[in-house]
């Protein structure tokens, strides 16, 4: 029977001494770390269709867990976007079904907040639907399951499949209507997103210069990420443009980027955060893209209340209790 991490343990051995908001960015700093060596940044896949989804309640995994998830999974060479909390799988253990992972399974500690997200309520802001319930938790991607332990939880799949297949197809019919009314008019939510995102590449500038010594333009990364997403989000029919040059300009950003860290002595969570910020930007400039008037909060909205509905419906269909 494999160990499953499950939420966060204040003092754990696991935690290289870090709080859990420091472990959550270091993760993703050693994740393109490792990345940008082995030239598998996810933006460049052009493979890419489908974002990371939960797979017990069927939730699209949005804001800085899905960098987190998409890096690691990048890191690790996992081709599902389907993820599973830890305390699911234990959960299966101790109802008799014996699960192993893969050799050097990686988990992912992703932490439940929404950022201005105005249309939750405040009890809602750091529960998660799944798992513990708590605010910290660690996710398992099924291709770290071995065939036969993904042969046991496989009857949960094709849930997940169908909320995503229903998500890609709104996303294309908005970004197509989005692209048309910019061809024929000026649109104020374009305008603002621009404004929003220019003022989060000066933020992150202003922090990495604090935290390395030294200036960066993450600019090209953002926009990889924006149109790594593009893709992602509408099951690849639309498809990133990337060319080789865009690929050697952001590994180039980024090479320098992990070269500072080394030579200034700088935390590597606190780059990692920069970089998240920065990538969690390209993301929200590509899913107000692909939403209703560019309108980023309603997708918002739609979508809480669509998983609110699948994971009530899931649960009852599978007799699980959360």
């Amino acid at each position: 029977m494999a160990f499953f991490q499950t939420a966060w343990r204040d003092g754990s051995n696991f935690n290289h001494g870090l709080t859990k908001d420091e472990y959550f960015y270091d993760q993703i700093f050693k994740a393109v770390e490792k990345n940008v060596a082995e030239r598998t940044l996810p933006f460049f896949n052009n493979k890419a269709n489908a974002v990371p989804v939960e797979l017990t309640t069927g939730k699209i995994i949005n804001d800085e867990n899905l960098i987190a998830l998409e890096q690691i999974a990048a890191k690790k060479g996992y081709e599902s976007n389907i993820w599973i909390y830890g305390d699911t799988l234990e959960k299966l253990q101790h109802e008799g079904i014996s699960l192993n992972l893969k050799k050097d399974a990686e988990p992912v500690l992703c932490l439940t907040k929404y950022a201005n997200a105005t249309h939750l309520n405040k009890d809602e802001l750091y529960i998660a639907e799944g798992g513990n319930k708590s605010k910290a938790q660690y996710l398992y991607n099924f291709d770290s399951l071995d065939d036969r332990s993904k042969k046991a939880v496989d009857k949960y799949f094709s849930n997940a499949k169908v909320v995503c297949e229903d998500y890609s197809q709104d996303n294309f019919r908005n970004f197509i209507e989005n692209v048309k009314n910019t061809r024929t008019k000026e649109v104020p939510q374009l305008k603002n997103l621009k404004e929003t995102l220019k003022a989060v590449s000066e933020d992150v500038s202003k922090s990495y210069i604090k935290n390395t010594g030294s200036k960066i333009d993450l600019t090209p990364v953002m926009n990889a990420q924006a149109k790594h997403m593009c893709q992602t989000v509408t099951a690849a029919k639309i498809k990133s443009d990337l060319n080789q040059k865009n690929q050697d300009t952001c590994y180039s950003v980024l090479s320098k980027v992990i070269a500072d860290v080394r030579e200034s002595g700088a935390k590597s969570w606190q780059v990692g955060e920069n970089l998240t910020k920065a990538l969690d930007a390209g993301t929200m400039y590509a899913k107000s893209y692909t939403s209703k008037n560019f309108n980023f909060e309603i997708r918002k909205v739609k979508e809480e209340n669509h998983h609110k509905k699948e994971n009530l419906k899931m649960n009852k269909d599978m007799g699980w209790e959360y």
